[in-house]
């Protein structure tokens, strides 16, 4: 793009700057976010190939032929994981339901939960704090189980628990494992609704290290 495009996109408010003299300034994340808004999703993958490259972003050695290891490895060294957020949503599907705040706790510490996005950026040190809410991954066959147990409405106008829900043949978690890993909590930071989120979803997804 021509700097004659990106000072328009200053002026328009298309993307946040800061004028310090003659000079602009731009958060990298920033500029991360405009890219991706330009850039085609591409077909969505299926939950297993979605991951198995999330296993791969954290460092793990999921099952994968050579050919789809070394694709995906180009990928993700390529150009990371925040271009692909659009290509990874069939690992899960998303429910919002309402809780009783009291149930909040103790959905963190529920057995049949893995607590990610706003309820796990805090383990990583991401910049949000989401106490009046939830947000985990359940498999498909606890979810009615965990709905019965906390009696959790499935109709409410303002849900405050967010449930990914994984098919029981490609569930990724091991058991005991309480927090998602850190590019599934950002991967879930970067689809929230809200800028704030969203915007440490990004940091934490370019964030070198594991």
């Amino acid at each position: 793009m021509s700097p004659r495009r990106i000072r328009k996109m200053l002026a328009d408010g298309k993307l946040p700057g800061q004028r310090l003299g003659r000079e602009w300034v731009i958060d990298p994340r920033d500029l991360e976010r405009v890219r991706l808004r330009r850039q085609p999703v591409g077909r969505p993958w299926n939950a297993s190939s979605a991951w198995a490259l999330l296993a791969l972003a954290n460092g793990e050695k999921p099952e994968m032929n050579p050919v789809e290891r070394s694709r995906a490895k180009k990928r993700l060294s390529e150009h990371g994981l925040m271009p692909l957020v659009g290509r990874l949503r069939a690992r899960a599907e998303l429910r919002r339901v309402y809780g009783h705040p009291a149930v909040l706790a103790r959905l963190a510490e529920e057995p049949a939960v893995v607590r990610s996005g706003v309820s796990a950026a805090a383990d990583y040190g991401a910049d949000i704090v989401a106490s009046n809410e939830f947000e985990g991954y359940v498999s498909a066959r606890k979810l009615k189980p965990l709905v019965d147990r906390y009696a959790l409405d499935e109709d409410a106008e303002q849900p405050n628990i967010a449930l990914h829900v994984v098919a029981d043949r490609v569930w990724p978690f091991l058991p005991g494992v309480k927090v998602a890993p850190r590019f599934v909590v950002a991967l879930d930071l970067l689809e929230a609704d809200d800028e704030r989120s969203r915007r440490a979803g990004a940091e934490l997804a370019m964030r070198p290290g594991s």
